[in-house]
């Protein structure tokens, strides 16, 4: 996936302090602060890749993935932000 910029974005995350780049990169990611009836959300666009697409088409899934060992209220959307 590739981390687009969001439309009308609110700041910018960088890595974490303690995060040491050897596996992967963190790269900034732009988010919209969005009040909803159920509380804050931080929004993220990001764009799937001609891969992502193709094993999405053949049948593969997404993953969300969470660093930490507590799960936070989490959405996947399409479209715009409201």
């Amino acid at each position: 996936m590739i981390i687009k910029c969001i439309e009308r974005f609110s700041r910018v995350f960088g890595a974490p302090v303690d995060w040491d780049g050897k596996d992967t990169t963190c790269g900034a990611l732009p988010i919209k602060d969005v009040q909803t009836p159920e509380g804050p959300f931080m929004v993220s666009a990001w764009e799937p890749t001609p891969a992502d697409l193709a094993a999405m088409q053949s049948g593969e899934t997404v993953k969300l993935w969470i660093r930490g060992t507590l799960h936070p209220v989490v959405a996947l959307t399409v479209g715009d932000v409201a």
